[in-house]
């Protein structure tokens, strides 16, 4: 799964499939709007996305090794106060090893299974993705190609439609008002790119915040958005995501296709009801207007709303980016791969933005 990253909560897609956009909005869209229809309808089809596996930390893996540890040494001492030759308590020692290593490659090994099971879902995911929206493009070609309306006909269709979304959206806002809400603004240090992005985001969106918090259930930690995009009308909220390959102080790998950390953060708010988009870094930097324009292509797919898109139809179309992972992320660091593209910004203040957890 390639950037610009985009995850709908599955009561988004329930209620897109129980309340489809009104024919009229789609017979009334000229050719140049049918592109943009097919474009917005890419991302997503109506089917649910694989959970996430719910796998061990890597950290408490370690666990298994100081258990070890404390066994190797309480063995010999159980061994020496019981009158043990040497040999004998060697033997317990390695065999205690060997029950140890079995343990632990078992363990790690049914992780590394689940994990790759859960990519090569999403991989088949995206496949029937594209599958179900080739041919939906395909059957929206052929209805548009023998479609005419008179004229009259045409402005009535338009203020039907335009009834049926305002009917649509006030739907969409009562079941948005599930939506879990931030609790307040995230104190960590935003970078010079960031600031630069909330310029262009404020310029076409109604409702924007920066460093948005949500606390964490069951636990004294919380979650920091980027951004957070509100459509007012419907009420529909996004999550917008800026992923950096490594923080600018310490080097240390972030936002890696190979790590579970952002697979958990995405699902939980999803679960708040939140669409999550995610771009790189670079991507805001060099192509800001093309973001704005992903952004509103979203929107306009769940809300028929393309009063975004249209100040947007000119910009060309995001590029996708490869992720990385936590080896290529190293070699990025090692090369400050981010100076390549941050120059511009201010290079001290830009990299030494401090990764939001």
């Amino acid at each position: 799964m390639n950037y610009p990253i985009v995850f709908y909560p599955k009561v988004v897609m329930q209620f897109c499939h129980q309340y489809p956009l009104p024919e009229a909005t789609s017979s009334c869209a000229t050719s140049s709007q049918l592109q943009e229809t097919q474009q917005f309808e890419q991302p997503v089809v109506l089917l649910t996305p694989p959970q996430p596996p719910v796998v061990l930390p890597v950290k408490l893996l370690w666990l298994i090794w100081v258990f070890w540890l404390y066994g190797a040494i309480a063995l010999p001492l159980l061994a020496i106060s019981w009158g043990w030759l040497w040999w004998e308590m060697l033997l317990v020692v390695a065999a205690y090893s060997c029950l140890i290593a079995a343990a632990y490659s078992y363990v790690f090994g049914c992780r590394q299974k689940l994990l790759s099971r859960y990519k090569q879902q999403i991989l088949e995911y995206n496949q029937q993705n594209i599958l179900s929206h080739q041919d939906l493009s395909s059957n929206k070609q052929q209805k548009f190609s023998s479609f005419k309306v008179e004229k009259e006909g045409l402005q009535t269709g338009l203020k039907s439609a335009k009834f049926e979304l305002d009917s649509r959206n006030r739907a969409l806002k009562d079941l948005m008002s599930l939506r879990v809400s931030p609790n307040g603004t995230s104190q960590a240090r935003q970078g010079v790119s960031e600031q630069r992005f909330l310029q262009y985001l404020q310029q076409y969106f109604e409702e924007v915040v920066q460093a948005a918090e949500f606390k964490i259930p069951s636990s004294q930690r919380s979650y920091s958005a980027d951004f957070i995009v509100i459509h007012t009308a419907s009420g529909l909220g996004i999550d917008v995501e800026i992923d950096e390959p490594y923080a600018g102080k310490s080097k240390k790998p972030t936002h890696c296709c190979d790590a579970d950390s952002d697979m958990r953060r995405n699902q939980l708010f999803l679960e708040w009801n939140w669409i999550v988009v995610r771009f790189t870094e670079k991507q805001v930097v060099q192509a800001p207007l093309s973001c704005c324009k992903f952004l509103a292509i979203a929107i306009a797919f769940v809300t028929g709303d393309r009063s975004y898109l249209k100040q947007l139809e000119t910009e060309p179309d995001l590029l996708s980016v490869k992720p990385w992972t936590t080896r290529e992320a190293r070699a990025m660091a090692k090369s400050n791969y981010r100076l390549t593209y941050l120059s511009g910004f201010g290079v001290g203040s830009a990299c030494n933005r401090v990764s939001k957890f």
